[in-house]
């Protein structure tokens, strides 16, 4: 009874030690990001003014146009403004106490396997580069990753009701990034099938009482806000029909796997490019640039489903198949792709790591000594393409070789030890990266090089934190000021130039294009008869952005505001914005 009182000691001890770890990494300096994204935060602003605005996931304090994202996640995020205020901190702890969870989580996933293996498999979730980022920003991954390891926590039971509410669980997981989510629905089958020991009758009959809740959590909330009068909500951002539906399917969906227009020509550096640009293929997720943020243990991982499969069919299925098919899905997609997508993959390559760590110990010095031997030279490789192939930093892995050598030609423990800490160097040092060096905080990445001032290769665009250039008090203070009766304090063409409005001022602003612009929310007949009956008045304008219908009646009907009255940002290289009165002709 003593010992096994001390093994649950040391037990609960370094589950703790794992869950501090997770926890000083994503909360640490959170308040520094701000709002992060903009128009996420705009969105959880707004819908603090009304439980329709709430329901209905708007961007704007009028309802005109909603988020182009599911509402789970910002409702989250909305009910933590609420109790907290709202600040840039309140809406991203969310996201952070829901990547802690995960790591909880994961732990009691990999628990049934052992001790060691779950805290491995906990540990290089909770310093995984991009979990980090992504746990540290207001996108709504964190969540996402969160309800599918729930999922997974169920369906691994086997029993019938266990689908069911897997899939339920599925459904919430769409409701927070659509068909992102339904990417894990093999994994969760195959886990279920294989841990249960019911008859193919059972099986068919609980597996489709279980597509029917998926089918019906999945499309519940978006088919009430189809069956609303488009008069009577918002309209449906970045759908060309006004159709959460449509969302689904295009925007949301066929657009990440095929690009509307054509790939840009390359230029030379700087590259202002707002997509990780690694070439689709089998090999896609190799490549360094995107290897980087998750894949630092990949051969144990390889290793874990390999030695695992006799032992922990159900498991080692489950962890297989997530992670085959997110990565299938992420190497084929040639569309809108960046690299925080890539944190669906964590869990699954940690948790496989875990297992194979324990699994290489349990067989012996060879099979530690080829494990630890495959990682370190797999973390040589990254770090040699991202940090130059004499840095120091390689250091690392070259401890870890040798640690291998070791441990097949002398006793295998100390130098196995010896090498899986310089294996987690790396790692958390990139990891640390997202912390101290967050790049663009629109789209988190992590990145070493970054943090060390050397080029990434990723442009400035994805290497920093662009403020637009209506996050400006001055502008908004005189946007206040003048306002006047109109229904919407500021008009802009796109959500980017709207969002730090909203943020600022809590008052409704109209972005007439949707998100980048592009959404046929309203023809310029409309917005023309808005004008005349006094719902806008000022409209602001970006000079590096393509002229629209839009552009050129505002510029034709509209007036310059001098900059003098209302600017004290100074206009940047490439970079400017122009303000327009509408009742001053």
């Amino acid at each position: 009874m003593t010992d096994l009182a001390g093994r649950r000691r040391i037990e609960w001890a370094a589950f703790a030690a794992v869950l501090l770890v997770a926890a000083v990494l994503r909360l640490v300096r959170l308040d520094d990001n701000g709002f992060g994204t903009a128009y996420y935060a705009a969105g959880v602003r707004s819908m603090l003014q009304g439980v329709w605005l709430f329901f209905y996931n708007s961007f704007d304090p009028a309802g005109f146009i909603s988020l182009d994202k599911p509402p789970v996640a910002f409702w989250i995020q909305t009910i933590f403004a609420a109790v907290l205020g709202y600040s840039g901190w309140s809406i991203h702890l969310p996201q952070a106490l829901a990547g802690i969870a995960s790591v909880a989580l994961l732990y009691r996933l990999v628990r049934p396997v052992g001790v060691p293996a779950a805290v491995v498999a906990a540990l290089l979730l909770a310093i995984m580069p991009i979990a980090v980022a992504v746990d540290r920003s207001n996108n709504t991954d964190a969540w996402l990753i969160f309800f599918l390891l729930l999922a997974a926590r169920i369906a691994l039971r086997g029993r019938g009701l266990s689908l069911v509410v897997a899939m339920a669980l599925l459904g919430l997981a769409f409701n927070t990034k659509m068909l992102a989510a339904l990417v894990c629905a093999p994994a969760l089958l195959a886990g279920w099938l294989l841990a249960g020991t019911l008859d193919w009758r059972q099986r068919l009959a609980w597996m489709m009482a279980a597509a029917v809740t998926l089918a019906v959590v999945s499309l519940s909330w978006a088919v009430a806000f189809d069956l609303t009068p488009k008069g009577s909500r918002p309209y449906a951002g970045s759908s060309h029909d006004n159709s959460m539906l449509e969302l689904i399917v295009m925007h949301n969906g066929l657009e990440r796997f095929v690009r509307n227009t054509p790939a840009p020509t390359p230029t030379p550096a700087p590259r202002f490019v707002a997509y990780d640009a690694v070439p689709v293929g089998p090999l896609r997720l190799a490549e360094p640039a995107l290897a980087m943020q998750f894949a630092w243990t990949l051969p144990l991982a390889i290793l874990g489903a390999v030695f695992a499969w006799r032992r922990r069919r159900a498991m080692v299925a489950l962890w297989s198949v997530w992670g085959l098919a997110y990565g299938i899905v992420y190497s084929l997609a040639g569309g809108i792709f960046h690299a925080y997508y890539l944190s669906t993959l964590g869990p699954p390559l940690a948790a496989l790591a875990g297992i194979g760590c324990f699994e290489l110990w349990r067989r012996g010095s060879t099979h530690l000594a080829i494990g630890l031997g495959a990682a370190a030279l797999w973390q040589a490789y990254i770090a040699g393409a991202s940090l130059g192939w004499t840095s120091t930093w390689i250091g690392f892995p070259a401890v870890a070789l040798a640690a291998a050598i070791a441990a097949q030609w002398r006793a295998k423990r100390p130098p196995a030890v010896i090498g899986g800490v310089a294996l987690l160097v790396l790692p958390a040092l990139w990891a640390l990266s997202a912390v101290f060096a967050p790049g663009n905080l629109t789209l988190p990445s992590a990145s070493l090089p970054r943090w060390l001032g050397i080029d990434d290769g990723r442009g400035p665009i994805l290497s920093r934190d662009w403020k637009a250039l209506t996050d400006d008090p001055k502008l908004q203070a005189f946007l206040q000021q003048h306002r006047g009766k109109t229904r919407f304090l500021l008009a802009a063409p796109n959500a980017l130039l709207a969002a730090p409005v909203i943020i600022g001022t809590g008052q409704p602003v109209m972005a007439f294009g949707g998100f980048f612009g592009n959404d046929p929310v309203m023809s310029v007949d409309a917005f023309a008869k808005a004008v005349e009956r006094g719902e806008v008045r000022f409209v602001v304008l970006a000079t590096n952005r393509r002229t629209r219908d839009f552009e050129r009646w505002v510029r034709a009907h509209g007036t310059i505001v001098d900059p003098a009255q209302w600017r004290s940002l100074p206009p940047e290289p490439r970079r400017a914005i122009v303000l327009y009165d509408l009742a001053a002709k």
